[in-house]
């Protein structure tokens, strides 16, 4: 999993007590293009859109390109989905229900979505996730439902509720984001309750 040092707190009267959202790694990848590992012994399934280039047969990395600004639903309930390794979407706009119902996704590592407008369900009923990353929500108006159910996180959702919130022109739509997101871990939990009622 990536991690992010040094993370400084926002300071001169802006917004003190959550950290600036840590800086993703340049990505390596071409545009439009997101990397993808798949549990062992499967074939991720092709879909409608966009193309999948297998990375390593070892490890079951694939590459997903689709060079469009709407990315929903891209790889929905998708059981054999493990993580989300890295990503270059600059340019994609949608990402409404794009892992919806991937029950075994684990891990998602930080990625560019600074072009993101809408990102409504989009790991919602992913029971398996331990992480919510520090996305750069600046554009987005629609977070409705976007970790709901996510049983298993650890940590990061109170991290992106104060971002997101604070932000100078907050989402307008976020009924349900975080609903049960780390209810069944201590850490998550306590994050949980942070969080006002309207939110989750």
């Amino acid at each position: 999993m990536l991690t992010y040092n040094n993370i400084i707190l926002k300071k001169n009267g802006h917004w003190i007590g959550y950290t600036e959202p840590p800086t993703p790694p340049t990505p390596s990848l071409p545009p439009y293009t997101i990397r993808l590992r798949y549990a062992q012994g499967t074939t991720p399934p092709i879909g409608s859109r966009g193309t999948l280039t297998l990375v390593s047969a070892e490890d079951n990395i694939w590459d997903f390109t689709y060079e469009h600004y709407n990315w929903g639903a891209i790889r929905n309930n998708n059981d054999d989905l493990l993580e989300i390794i890295d990503a270059n979407i600059i340019g994609v706009r949608y990402l409404n229900d794009a892992f919806t119902g991937c029950d075994n996704l684990y891990n998602v590592n930080l990625f560019d979505t600074s072009t993101i407008t809408t990102m409504t369900h989009m790991f919602y009923h992913c029971y398996a996730l331990q992480n919510v990353p520090l996305f750069n929500t600046t554009n987005v108006h629609d977070m409705t439902q976007m970790f709901q159910d996510c049983f298993a996180v650890k940590s990061g959702a109170l991290a992106l509720y104060r971002q997101a919130s604070s932000q100078a022109t907050p989402p307008t739509e976020y009924q349900f984001c975080f609903r049960n997101c780390g209810r069944d871990t201590t850490t998550g939990a306590a994050e949980l309750a942070q969080i006002p009622s309207d939110w989750k």
